[in-house]
């Protein structure tokens, strides 16, 4: 018997839940689909739901806490969709000009490609293009 049917949401805590929706929105141009005073919910795509939760405690608490003391070293990380290879690239000069640290840089695999950055709590993103017949 098949339980788990898919991934409804996934949510992350966040040190400063007014700068990540900042980030959420004006950077990677995502739209708050549900706002309330502790968390914010944004619909990517059809299926998907990202919501960030503020940490308890605010940024001092979530920092000795929370924070991924990697800072984007780690390999845990969640991937954000591209429609093309050329769009991998063109993100990461939009990010560059929003200041956003790049982990690993735009490059060309085998199956796509994909770059690595962080969002101002230190979680690692990854903007994958997948090749027809790649995996996802």
């Amino acid at each position: 018997m098949e339980f788990i049917k898919g991934i409804c949401h996934f949510g992350l805590s966040v040190s400063d839940l007014d700068e990540s929706v900042r980030f959420y929105v004006d950077v990677l141009g995502l739209e708050v689909s549900e706002r309330r005073e502790k968390d914010a919910f944004f619909q990517i795509g059809t299926d998907d739901v990202l919501a960030l939760i503020q940490y308890p405690g605010g940024a001092e608490r979530f920092d000795a806490e929370m924070r991924p003391k990697n800072r984007g070293k780690a390999f845990t990380h969640f991937g954000l969709t591209a429609d093309s290879m050329q769009a991998v690239f063109d993100f990461q000069e939009h990010l560059k000009s929003n200041s956003v640290k790049i982990v690993k840089e735009a490059y060309e695999r085998w199956d796509g490609g994909s770059l690595y950055f962080l969002d101002p709590n230190g979680y690692t993103l990854e903007y994958i293009y997948f090749k027809s017949g790649g995996r996802k």
